[in-house]
């Protein structure tokens, strides 16, 4: 019962931080919050991990639409 409590908490607190941290972002730009959100814990385990090419690619893609934007 305490887990499932001390679990609930943080699912609660994070659910949170989510919302009031990521919601300006996602509206600003949803494609570009979901490729942020999803490429930036891959691109830490790369890195963690060695594959430091690898996370330059992650890198690239995620930032890709910003870039063209800006050339533009």
């Amino acid at each position: 019962m305490t887990a499932f409590l001390i679990i609930s908490v943080f699912i609660i607190l994070f659910g949170g931080f989510l919302y009031w941290a990521y919601l300006p972002d996602y509206r600003r730009d949803p494609k570009e919050f979901w490729r942020t959100l999803i490429g930036m814990p891959i691109g830490m385990l790369l890195s963690i991990l060695g594959f430091g090419a690898l996370n330059e690619l992650i890198k690239k893609w995620a930032i890709k639409d910003k870039d063209e934007k800006n050339n533009i």
